[in-house]
């Protein structure tokens, strides 16, 4: 009986204990819509990355629908997910590529899902003159996707963080970009 008693107040207290885990820190909702040439873009990824020195920040990123508006999510490294961003100062990237051939989950082609010779092609031809494979094309200036801060592309942004009761009030990203390069983002 004593055997007993001793067992179910272990289990209880390793239970206590895993139910007390860290939890993740609170994000700031955001959402935000991107124009490209005036236009609502569809499709595209918008990222935001912490900045280079940034500690305990995490990527963010959405997918724009017809209207070119988004919703980021903040995937934590313990797997659960928050819609949000941590607070921190953020490089805002926007990328948006040609869908390519569909393959299966050993990485081969399916041949159910079209002429394999035509896939193949389209392989090769995305190879560069010394066969490295250079990825799809950017259907987009490929000036947003990156890392820099240009004097025609506004792509820096602070997110505020939780406050005092873990949330902060949302915020609105809005993406304004060109073709020829230039671009803001403004935060609201």
């Amino acid at each position: 009986m004593h055997k007993k008693l001793v067992a179910l107040l272990c289990v209880g207290v390793m239970i206590t204990i895993a139910g007390c885990g860290a939890s993740n820190p609170p994000t700031t909702p955001i959402t935000g819509q991107v124009k490209y040439d005036g236009e609502a873009l569809e499709g595209a990824t918008v990222t935001l990355t912490p900045q280079a020195g940034s500690t305990d920040q995490r990527t963010a990123s959405g997918i724009t629908d017809a209207s070119g508006n988004f919703t980021l999510t903040t995937v934590f490294a313990d797997g659960e997910s928050a819609e949000g961003a941590l607070g921190g100062a953020y490089t805002v990237r926007v990328t948006k590529l040609e869908a390519q051939e569909e393959l299966d989950d050993q990485g081969m082609f399916d041949p159910s899902q079209g002429d394999p010779s035509a896939a193949y092609m389209g392989v090769v031809g995305q190879m560069s003159e010394d066969g490295e494979n250079v990825g799809p094309k950017s259907l987009i200036n490929e000036v947003f996707g990156g890392y820099a801060e240009l004097d025609n592309w506004k792509n820096k942004v602070e997110i505020t963080g939780g406050g005092e009761e873990g949330a902060a009030a949302p915020a609105t990203l809005t993406i304004t970009l060109e073709d020829n390069g230039s671009g803001e983002v403004t935060i609201q």
